[in-house]
């Protein structure tokens, strides 16, 4: 394969996710003084926010890959930890349907 899987900032996003981890479990460490706390938690915003929008933008070369492909019958659905047994494949893939996106 030849794209990285990196943010903007050239650190890959498993990389900023695992940093993500060590900010949560610092913060959950009651020996961490208030302005340390500070600085990880304001830390951690930035990541997330990265984060959320590099899966933002995976998310969006997925719906293109798949519309790229003609559609041939692919439905799309959200991801709801298969809650839904809704397995039809007869819904339309333009939104109509109840969607979090």
């Amino acid at each position: 394969m030849t794209t990285t899987d990196s943010t903007g900032d050239g650190e890959r996003f498993e990389d900023q996710l695992e940093r993500l981890e060590e900010i949560v479990a610092s913060l959950e460490d009651e020996t961490v003084g208030l302005e340390e706390a500070l600085g990880l938690f304001e830390d951690g915003m930035k990541l997330a926010k990265s984060c959320r929008a590099r899966l933002e933008e995976v998310e969006q070369r997925v719906l293109q890959l798949l519309a790229d492909d003609g559609g041939d019958g692919v439905a799309t659905a959200p991801l709801n930890g298969g809650d839904d047994d809704d397995d039809d494949d007869g819904g339309e893939a333009d939104g109509s349907e109840d969607s979090p996106w």
